[in-house]
């Protein structure tokens, strides 16, 4: 029988997956008995975040002023954070989510806990960035990861990506996000909110205004796609910087712009999901649309490979693909009924595989064996996390 673990979840942003991850495994540890802290910095924190981390009466929760950007403001972040986990521990383990909570914390002394850091999508997997930037962020990763701590990749795609960046195999384990259906989600109910007539084709795009996830890309494609499939409507859930942009450019074109909303529970009245994002560890969007039974068209972002079976379930693109090399597949599909209700078939077969059960238990066994391979003594043997 497993004992019962002090775990400490840190982070520093808790919009997007990576707070919903942290929640997601919070509450779960918490229902198998394990004593949850969920140490959060409240400088960009999601209401959603908020509301939903509040309701946990078993998790207990702290907070601690990080920023996102580097700065002299890191040495106080570092401080009081090392002042939060003294003063709420002692702790079995530390588990750092995202970029800012997991250097700070793996600067931490080794001596104490073990320390997990989950990237959330590595900074380097950005096809977009500079190659000094790729440099700069590539050589602080392998620094920080010379400290022997484990590192939680949240795809396949993102576990090769630290290896190539040279991090060690046995120090970087894949455990994939997991998701479990909407209670009392139901698709008739979800086009009626989001103003869809039966005979609409639906495809939605679900994330955050930003750059990275290239929602003019989706607008786009929605433009070329209409002129061979009129029944398309697309559907735009998600708020960002990028927003006032996004709704020029679909003005006078079929798509619903609804900003933040219950994106779990539409998704269930799509068609189709379509992933346009630059780079992804692994988005939780993928996961939405597998519980929802909804065929997904995506770039080859981390995640693709775990979650759809390309021309099965969906349809993987290539890295970039243009306005048209997008729209094909979704003109393919709501013009081919047959075709669209068999990938809507073979998407819930595949959905039973990807549970938060799963992820949280895989969690947990990746921490007993850092604990043993962690040992707290005053220094860790370097690399033999679980692979």
């Amino acid at each position: 029988m497993e004992r019962m673990l002090k775990i400490a979840l840190i982070l520093e942003t808790s919009g997007g997956g990576s707070g919903r991850h942290v929640l997601d495994l919070a509450q779960g540890l918490s229902e198998r008995g394990h004593a949850v802290t969920v140490i959060w910095s409240p400088l960009r924190a999601d209401d959603g975040f908020r509301d939903r981390l509040f309701e946990m009466n078993r998790v207990r929760n702290v907070t601690v002023d990080l920023h996102r950007s580097v700065g002299l403001h890191d040495l106080k972040g570092f401080r009081d954070l090392a002042k939060v986990l003294k003063n709420s521990g002692p702790f079995d383990i530390l588990h750092a989510h995202s970029s800012k909570a997991g250097a700070l914390t793996r600067l931490l002394p080794k001596r104490g806990p073990v320390r997990i850091y989950t990237p959330h999508a590595l900074r380097t997997m950005d096809p977009a960035i500079s190659r000094l930037g790729y440099t700069i962020y590539g050589t602080i990763e392998r620094m920080l990861a010379l400290r022997g701590d484990p590192v939680i990749a949240v795809s396949q795609k993102e576990r090769a990506h630290a290896v190539q960046l040279g991090l060690s195999p046995q120090q970087v384990s894949c455990i994939p996000n997991g998701a479990s259906p909407v209670e009392g989600a139901n698709r008739d109910r979800a086009r009626a909110e989001m103003g869809l007539a039966p005979t609409d084709f639906a495809v939605g795009f679900v994330g955050r205004m930003v750059d990275q996830k290239n929602p003019q890309l989706f607008v786009e494609a929605l433009r070329a796609a209409t002129h061979h499939a009129p029944n398309i409507k697309g559907v735009m859930m998600g708020d960002g910087p990028l927003m006032e942009e996004v709704r020029t450019l679909a003005k006078d074109l079929p798509i619903e712009l609804l900003g933040w909303c219950d994106a779990p529970s539409l998704i269930y009245g799509l068609d189709t999901l379509c992933i346009t994002s630059r780079y992804e560890a692994l988005a939780y969007s993928f996961l939405e649309a597998l519980q929802a039974h909804v065929p997904l068209v995506t770039t080859p972002v981390g995640g693709a490979e775990e979650t759809v079976q390309d021309g099965k379930t969906g349809y993987v693109l290539p890295q970039d693909p243009t306005p048209d090399a997008l729209a094909a597949p979704l003109v393919s599909l709501a013009t081919d009924p047959d075709r669209h209700r068999a990938f809507q078939e073979a998407t819930a077969v595949l959905a039973r595989e990807r549970s938060i059960e799963k992820m949280v238990d895989a969690t947990i066994a990746l921490y007993q064996t850092s604990l043993t391979d962690f040992a707290v003594l005053p220094s860790h043997k370097a690399g033999q996390a679980s692979g």
